[in-house]
C-alpha cells in the first residue's frame, strides 16, 4: 500500500484554505474520537473492547476502555486487530436517543467546519439508530430522521455549514425492511433528505436485491446513489455498477474502483450524468487498491465522468480527511485536476440551489 506522505505542508495548508463540498461522507465515520470520548465521559457510560479480535481469537484480560488513548488504539486497530462492525459500535451507540442524535449532528457540523467543508450530503443508516437496530433505541425510523435533521439545522446555526441527508439502506436487511427505510425517507423528501443510498457489505448483497425499494423513489424528488464495485472482484463490480445504473436508476455511484477498465460503464455514467463519488484514501486504507493512482481518476475526468472526491469515513483512520484525498491527487495530477473535481462537487450536489452553486463557484 502506497499512502501519500503529506510532507509538503505549504501545499496541504493551501488546500485547507479552499472551501469544499463533500458528497460521500458517513455521519458515524466522521465524528472525531475525541468528541466521542468526551461524550461517553459526560454520560458516565462504559466502553469496552470487542470480545474477539478480527481473526476470531478471544481478547483476554480487562476489556474496559479507561483512557482516551485506549479508544484511539481501538480505532487505529481497525482491520489489523478489530472488525469494522466493532469499531463502528463506538459512534453508533452514541446516537440512540433524540438528544444524542442532535448532539452528534452538531458535532458533525463542527467537524465539517474545521475542514472548511461548507456543504455536505451526509449519509447514515437510520436502522442502526431506531428500535429495529437492537442497540437500545426506542425511536421509530421517522423519529430518527426527524431528530437528525433538527440537529443539523442547529449545527448550521452554529457553524454555517449546510448538511443535507442521504438515507442509507444497510445491505444486511431484508427487502421489506429496505422498503420501510425508503418509506420513512420519502416522508422527508424536500424537507432535508435529498436521496437514498445502498451501503455496507457488498459481496453478499448485490444491488438487484433492492430493486423494489429503489423503485419507490422513481417518481419522487429523491435522488439515488449506490455503493458499488468497492469490495468485490472486477467482474462482480462491473455487474454491480451496471445494475445500479440500469435497474436502480442511480444518480450517483460510490467507489467504482474498476470503472476505468470498463468503457461501456464510462459511457453510461457520462450519458446519464451520473456523478462518481470517489473515496481514494478510504479505498487505499481498506486494501481495495494498492495506490490511489490505480483509480485512474484523471483519465475518467478527461473522458467526461463527473468525478468528485470524498472522505468516506475520515475519522476511522489517520489522515483520511477530504484535504488528504485532495493532496494525494493534486500531487499526482496537478492543480487543474483539483479545480475540476471541486467544481464537479458543486455542480452535482443535490441539495444546493442554483444561486448557492453560483456563490460557491465564485468562492472555490
Amino acid at each position: 500500500m502506497k499512502k501519500p506522505s503529506f510532507e509538503d505542508h505549504t501545499y496541504l495548508n493551501s488546500l485547507r484554505q479552499r472551501q469544499t463540498c463533500a458528497l460521500h461522507i458517513h455521519w458515524d465515520g466522521s465524528i472525531p474520537f475525541g468528541t466521542l470520548w468526551n461524550f461517553y465521559q459526560r454520560r458516565g457510560g462504559k466502553l469496552f473492547l470487542p470480545e474477539r479480535y478480527s481473526d476470531g481469537r478471544l481478547l483476554e484480560g480487562d476489556r474496559e476502555i479507561k483512557t482516551r488513548k485506549q479508544l484511539y488504539d481501538l480505532r487505529d486497530g481497525l482491520f489489523s486487530k478489530y472488525g469494522i462492525v466493532d469499531v463502528f459500535e463506538v459512534p453508533t451507540r452514541a446516537m440512540q436517543t433524540a438528544a444524542d442524535l442532535k448532539t452528534m449532528a452538531r458535532a458533525h457540523c463542527h467537524y465539517l467546519q474545521t475542514q472548511n467543508i461548507v456543504y455536505a450530503e451526509t449519509r447514515f443508516a437510520p436502522w442502526y439508530h431506531a428500535q429495529e437496530g437492537g442497540r437500545g433505541s426506542t425511536l421509530t425510523l421517522d423519529e430518527v430522521i426527524g431528530y437528525s435533521l433538527e440537529g443539523f439545522e442547529q449545527g448550521k446555526e452554529k457553524t454555517g455549514v449546510k448538511v443535507k441527508l442521504i438515507v442509507s439502506i444497510n445491505r444486511e436487511v431484508a427487502s421489506e425492511a429496505a422498503e420501510k427505510i425508503v418509506k420513512a425517507s420519502l416522508h422527508f423528501a424536500e424537507r432535508g433528505v435529498v436521496g437514498i443510498d445502498l451501503a455496507c457489505y457488498e459481496p453478499a448483497s448485490p444491488p438487484e436485491l433492492f430493486e423494489n425499494a429503489f423503485a419507490m423513489t422513481f417518481d419522487s424528488p429523491l435522488k439515488r446513489t449506490v455503493h458499488a464495485d468497492e469490495m468485490v472482484s472486477e467482474e462482480e463490480g462491473k455487474k454491480n455498477v451496471h445494475t445500479a445504473i440500469t435497474l436502480l436508476r442511480a444518480n450517483g455511484i460510490g467507489h467504482a474502483v474498476h470503472l476505468h477498465k470498463n468503457p461501456g460503464l464510462i459511457q453510461l455514467m457520462v450519458e446519464n450524468h451520473i456523478r462518481l463519488e470517489s473515496n481514494p484514501i478510504s479505498n487505499l486504507t481498506c486494501g481495495f487498491i494498492r495506490d490511489i493512482a490505480d483509480l485512474h481518476l484523471d483519465t475518467l475526468a478527461k473522458q467526461g465522468v463527473k468525478v468528485t472526491i470524498n472522505p468516506d469515513d475520515p475519522q476511522m483512520w489517520k489522515m483520511g480527511d477530504l484535504v488528504h484525498n485532495l493532496y494525494g491527487l493534486g500531487k499526482l495530477y496537478g492543480g487543474q485536476f483539483i479545480d475540476t473535481v471541486l467544481r464537479n462537487a458543486i455542480e452535482s450536489a443535490w441539495g444546493l440551489s442554483d444561486e448557492e452553486k453560483q456563490v460557491l463557484r465564485e468562492q472555490t
